[in-house]
């Protein structure tokens, strides 16, 4: 178990796992955000455990424990490309985040997932950008989305 485990990091509405004799329990974030599960939280977002039993011990509600390395902004992917292809690489990625996590993707408000990160890559090397590194910053957090 992880020992190092915070709870508040938890999104509110992440489903829990109360299934004790999964195989996976052990690497499997559900089930340890359940453990580590504070008192003074009555009620919470929790998978049936019998949907694992019908299931025959296959969950595919399993979400690893490793962390995932996501970045944080482009602005130096944004600051390289040439100003002809500036508002071609905005329309696209705008077109590919949407307007509003655009900019909060871009300024590293809004944390940017390894499959996201491929795709701004790609783009910029499609416009012409080589770079070492493509973005601001990382951060190692759990990926609740998985």
């Amino acid at each position: 178990m992880t020992s190092h485990f915070d709870f508040s990091e938890v999104p509110y509405s992440f489903g829990l796992c109360a299934a004790e004799n999964c195989p996976k329990a052990s690497t499997c974030l559900r089930r340890i955000a359940m453990q580590y599960a504070p008192v003074n939280r009555i009620f919470l977002p929790t998978m049936n455990p019998n949907r694992i039993i019908a299931g025959k011990g296959k969950c595919d509600y399993y979400c690893s424990n490793e962390k995932t390395r996501f970045a944080l902004g482009f602005t130096r992917t944004a600051n390289a490309l040439t100003v002809r292809m500036a508002s071609t690489f905005r329309y696209r990625m705008i077109s590919y985040f949407g307007r509003k996590n655009y900019y909060l993707k871009r300024r590293g408000a809004l944390k940017i997932t390894p499959a996201e990160q491929i795709h701004v890559i790609n783009v910029a090397k499609e416009l012409g950008v080589v770079l070492n590194d493509y973005f601001d910053g990382y951060v190692e957090e759990y990926n609740w989305n998985a």
